[in-house]
Formats: C-alpha cells, structure tokens, sequence
C-alpha cells in the first residue's frame, strides 16, 4: 500500500498531467471564466453592487428586491437561452451572451444620473438584461465544456473551472476593497459617495468584452453525438432532472444568502469597512480556490454522492455561528468556510448532474438546474430582504440553514441507489477506452 506521501505526488502530479492535457478551446474557455469571476461571479461587481445601493440610499430590502429582478431573470429565461442555445450552438450563444451582459452591466451604475422616479427602473432593467446575457453564457458553458473536453479529463476540467472562478474572485474581491477608496481621493469625494463605487463597476462591465473575445477564438464545430448514440432513442430524464432541479434550488439557499447579503450584513449589521469587507470575501475566494481542486481526489476516494451530501450538510453548519454570533471575525471566518465547501461541491456536482443523461439532453438539464438555481436566488433575494427588514439578520441565515438541510437530505434520500443508468450505459464505455 503506498504511502500517504506517495500518494499526494501521485495526486499532484495526475492534475499537472491532466492540466497540460487541456486543448486551446478548453483553455480559452477556462481564462474567459476566469474574467467572469474577477468581475461578476465573486469578484468587483459582487462586492460593490450592494454598496453602490446602499451609498444611492436604498435599504435590503429594496436591494433584496434588485436582486430578485435579477435572480427572476436568471430563472425564467434559462429554458428559453437553452432552446436558443439548440438552434444557435453554444459557442455562438455563448458570444452573444457574454456581449449581452457586458451592456447590461454597464449600464446599471449610469442609472445613477436617470430621473429619480425612473432610477429604480433603469437599474432593474439594466441588472435583468446584464443577468440575460449571463444567464445564456451560463447554460451553454457546461454543455459545451463537456463537449470539448475527452471524459476522462472532465473532473480535472471542472475542478480546474470552479478554482478558477474563486481564484480570480479573489483578485476581483481586492480590487474592489481597494478600488472605492483610490477612486474617492482621485475625485476628492468621501467614500460613502456613489461615484467611488460607479466607476469600478462601470471597468468590470467592460473586463466583460474580452471573456466574449476569448470564445470568439475558440474553433467552431457542430455538436456530434456519440457513436453509441446515434440512431438510438432516448427517453426525457423528466424525473432526475426535476429531482436535481428541487435538490438545486434547496442546497443553494445557504450559500446565496451569503453571497447576497454578507456585503450588506458587514456594512449595515457590524459597521465594517468596505476593505476589510473585500479582504473577508477575498480571503473565501483564495480559500474556495484551493479546495475545488481537491475535488477529483475526494471524488474518485468517496464518489460524488457522499461528496455533494457531506459538502452541502457542512454548509449548514457554516450558517449556525453567523446567526448566533454578531461579530465580523466569526462572519468572515464563516463565508470563507462556507465558500471553500460550495467549491468542492459545486465541481463535483457539475460533473455529476452532467453525465446523468446522455449529451443531447445535457442543455436541457444544465438549464433545468440554472433556472431553479435562479429561483433559489429569487426567493433568497426577497424574502430575505424582508426578513432582515422584519426579524433581522439571524432569521435569515437559521432559516436558509434549515431550507439546505432539507435539501441535503432529500439528495441523499433519492440517490442512495444509483440513478440515470440509461446515460451509463452510453458513457461507461468510453470512459473505460480513455482511462
């Protein structure tokens, strides 16, 4: 039996191998995720979006409700972008998606100088269309990743992905620490001004032009099902996909609560700075960063069942002294934790969900799971807001706890016995020939 050192080279240098591995597209795919993180998943716009609200004098829960605007979007147009994204290709969706959501995202912060009766407006519509474009880039980027990538690199691809996100969130989350105060002495303005805020965001909407030059780059090709496909009918996954769709829109609430309102929680609950806020959110995403690479490992070590369960019960636990103790060293230390969890989660999960069914339904689940993703945010977003409003902070994140627990154990519940076995059938065999 090897030794514990033996084997952690082993591990270190399998993903080094699987990371020279990676073709251009693959690559190109990865930076241009990796731009969306240093911007808008984890990165500037997700620590100052809520800030900029706060300084224009809306309280959570009329942020709450702009989130919702979004999260609504997210939701209801994931089948549409998935129907477009069948007549279109993913590349091409993707393109258009990208170019989408940096318009939308740029235009929320000029919202600032629109009539006051229309400013809500504008910056609800502008934050729907940029979560659009995000939204069709979102659901055709797992689907075609998997279609580029041989199976027997997908966990290495994937694990890679979801580091990358938190990696350049937390170059994003720095930059937008910092950013606000640089801005405010350029300007000569204090820092609980609009404008120190309004420009950042305005730089990360624009980051947002190059991820669409990034798969502009990739080659073009035509989706081509498997040999073992061809020809062969398969039925409409109808019952994982609206398993995984409740067991989505359950698991996520603990983490979206985070993500939404640990800004606003910092700043309006503890008094804190917006860098100590930035260092907080950075030092989860540098954190996240670090475990989604150990994904593959506990993955092959436990499978991905116990991994998804044990990974989304730890997140409940994460939310528990956050809502008990008011103190900015146990908030943070909760987010980092609770972050660094949903990394090893979420890469382990994306794999999983997608080779539940065979390629030519993956679309289809990717936008099944992307809409009730986006009604978890929805319903975190509203009556959240409403809830801190009323009850406080501690109500929401004991009630998000109870609402992931919930879905903890209904995944673990259904897929105690293996599930999907019609898409193993296509894929086991292929797998063994690349292995």
């Amino acid at each position: 039996m090897p030794s514990p050192v033996l084997a952690k080279k082993k591990l270190v240098s399998t993903h080094r191998e699987a990371l020279s591995l990676f073709n251009r597209d693959v690559r190109l795919v990865l930076f241009s995720q990796a731009l969306i993180g240093f911007t808008i998943f984890g990165g500037v716009y997700t620590v100052l979006l809520n800030l900029y609200l706060l300084r224009l004098g809306y309280g959570p829960q009329l942020i709450g409700q702009v989130n919702a605007v979004g999260a609504l979007s997210f939701a209801f147009l994931s089948m549409p972008a998935g129907l477009l994204a069948n007549r279109w290709g993913a590349r091409r969706s993707m393109i258009v998606g990208m170019i989408v959501a940096a318009f939308g995202f740029g235009l929320l912060p000029l919202g600032e100088f629109a009539p006051t009766s229309a400013q809500l407006t504008w910056i609800m519509g502008a934050y729907a269309l940029g979560v659009l474009g995000n939204t069709l880039f979102l659901v055709c980027s797992i689907p075609f990743l998997t279609l580029i990538c041989p199976p027997r690199l997908r966990n290495h691809v994937f694990s890679t992905q979801v580091a990358l996100w938190p990696l350049a969130g937390f170059a994003g989350s720095l930059c937008g620490g910092l950013l606000p105060g640089l801005f405010s002495a350029l300007l000569s303005l204090p820092e609980d001004h609009p404008a120190p805020y309004r420009y950042p965001l305005l730089l990360a909407a624009g980051v947002l032009f190059i991820s669409a030059g990034a798969i502009a780059a990739t080659r073009s090709r035509p989706p081509k099902p498997p040999a073992r496909e061809r020809g062969e009918a398969t039925p409409f996954p109808l019952a994982i996909i609206l398993a995984l769709s409740l067991v989505t829109f359950l698991q996520m609430a603990a983490e979206n609560s985070l993500r939404i309102f640990f800004n606003v929680y910092m700043d309006d609950g503890l008094g804190a700075s917006t860098a100590l806020i930035g260092s907080l959110t950075a030092g989860g995403q540098l954190l996240a960063a670090c475990t989604a690479l150990a994904a593959p490992a506990l993955s092959r070590r436990f499978g991905r069942v116990p991994v998804i369960t044990v990974g989304s019960g730890a997140m409940v636990l994460c939310l528990i002294p956050l809502a008990l103790v008011a103190h900015w060293a146990v908030a943070g230390v909760a987010c980092m934790a609770l972050v660094a969890l949903s990394s090893i989660r979420r890469s382990v999960y994306i794999v999983f969900q997608q080779e539940l069914v065979p390629e030519h339904w993956r679309v289809t689940m990717s936008s099944a799971l992307t809409m009730a993703y986006g009604i978890s945010i929805a319903g975190v977003s509203l009556g959240g807001g409403w809830m801190i409003d009323a009850l406080g902070y501690r109500a929401l994140f004991l009630s998000s706890a109870v609402i992931t627990a919930t879905g903890v154990l209904y995944f673990q519940g259904y897929f105690r016995i293996p599930r999907g076995e019609y898409a193993k059938r296509l894929t086991e065999k292929s797998l063994d020939k690349d292995v």
